[in-house]
């Protein structure tokens, strides 16, 4: 085993394990947010790559204590079970929202008796299964989001999520609800499991909803108004083969390729991780990933300015990650790499097909003609593409570490999905485009 290797399904388990004998008798209910790799220091693989040593094997786990309204940050040994480091993160700091979180606010709305009232009373709704509820983080960037987070006297600072709600006007989960959004945005304590506060239901007469419907689903186009109602035709085939096979070996995560050297990583927050990658021998990169993305609306109009969000500490690329099994997006003789991870109860789930790898052409990467004779030289350009696709709510990011000949890598970032929509404000203008 690298020490760099992600944790197995029977080690999340035993992380898990170890944290309830510790916490479970004082705890009350319990959440785990993360358990995941404590990966060693750059010394320690250093060490290993000179001699072998091996670093401590070790499970980094953060800890909801729902009861405590506490967030525990525990280190363990895998080896012996000790705890190598622990810690309680500062009263109002919080973790990321967990894939569970998320469904979680969206039950509590849906079955919240003030949210059904005021969807019926304005807009006639009252079958909750058509309303969706997007799960945004609150981050308390003014004096009147921090009052909403003290909203219990007397308790620690609530886990709040705010929930903008679409209509499911027809089509059930496959009619595209940004189509239809409802002004009504619900606040949501998670450790309380509770709606604090609905912003919008101030509004009055309640603006109308847009009813048009906006499709994309296959099945609903046809139902399109404004836009296209059918697809156009489809472009001839276009088959990519690889009779002798591709050009990459991959040993485990480790991967070798036209000079290039280096190991696939996965987790839950950056997803996919670039480790060690060199180029004829010459180390390029220790460590690559995305740290952190900003994604601000920009609306000033109240309540819409809290739509913010930080997509990979706010929910966790590798946690969004899709399964490429349900349908792959590359072309060519592709090799995918799975990824582990952990539920909100510590149990391990995989997700196949997490990381997908293959070749592209890329067209000319040198050419020269002899004007004197005719004579004619050309090389192909190649690339290695390793890749991987997050859900975060309405988006969809598509990430692209391309490995070239010549020893450079680009890092590529598509943008795909849907628009988070809202009502238009009272006295905003319509706009002309």
């Amino acid at each position: 085993m690298h020490p760099l290797d992600e944790l197995s399904a029977d080690e999340i388990t035993q992380a898990a394990e170890l944290v309830r004998k510790k916490l479970g008798g004082e705890s009350g209910k319990l959440r785990f947010q993360v358990i995941t790799l404590a990966e060693p220091t750059k010394a320690e693989l250093a060490a290993f790559a000179s001699d072998g040593s091996a670093p401590l094997r070790a499970a980094e786990c953060l800890v909801l204590l729902v009861d405590k309204q506490e967030v525990s940050e525990i280190v363990l040994d895998l080896a012996t079970g000790a705890v190598v480091r622990e810690k309680i993160i500062p009263s109002g700091t919080q973790p990321l929202f967990s894939p569970d979180d998320c469904f979680l606010a969206e039950r509590i709305v849906q079955e919240d008796p003030e949210v059904k009232r005021l969807l019926s009373d304005r807009y006639g709704i009252s079958d909750m299964s058509q309303v969706a509820c997007d799960p945004w983080s609150v981050h308390l960037a003014d004096d009147s989001d921090r009052s909403y987070a003290k909203w219990k006297e007397g308790a620690p600072q609530g886990r709040l999520i705010q929930t903008f709600l679409y209509w499911r006007k027809d089509g059930g989960m496959a009619c595209n609800h940004y189509a239809h959004p409802i002004d009504l945005l619900p606040v949501v304590d998670l450790n309380a499991e509770k709606v604090i506060r609905i912003d919008g239901s101030e509004r009055m007469p309640p603006p109308k909803i847009p009813s048009e419907p906006v499709n994309y689903h296959r099945d609903l186009v046809k139902n399109n108004t404004y836009l296209p109602s059918k697809f156009r035709d489809a472009p001839a085939a276009l088959n990519v083969t690889q009779p002798d096979g591709p050009s990459f070996v991959v040993d485990g995560n480790v991967v070798k390729w036209q000079g290039w050297d280096f190991r696939v990583g996965f987790n839950y927050r950056e997803g996919l991780v670039i480790h060690d990658a060199s180029f004829q021998g010459k180390m390029v990169l220790r460590r690559g990933s995305l740290v952190e993305m900003a994604v601000p609306y920009a609306d000033p109009h109240p309540p819409f300015q809290r739509k913010c969000a930080f997509d990979v500490g706010d929910y966790g690329l590798g946690y969004c990650a899709n399964s490429l099994e349900l349908g792959c997006d590359c072309l060519g003789h592709i090799h995918y790499f799975d990824g582990t991870l952990s539920d909100s109860a510590g149990k391990p789930y995989t997700v196949k097909k997490a990381i997908c790898m293959h070749e592209e052409d890329q067209g000319l990467l040198w050419k020269h003609v002899e004007y004197r004779n005719a004579h004619n030289e050309s090389r192909r350009s190649r690339e290695l593409v390793v890749s991987f696709i997050a859900t975060v709510v309405n988006y969809e990011y598509l990430f692209y570490w391309r490995f070239k000949q010549d020893g450079t890598i680009d890092y590529e970032i598509k943008l795909s999905g849907e628009l988070s929509t809202n009502l238009m404000s009272a006295g905003e203008d319509v706009p002309s485009h």
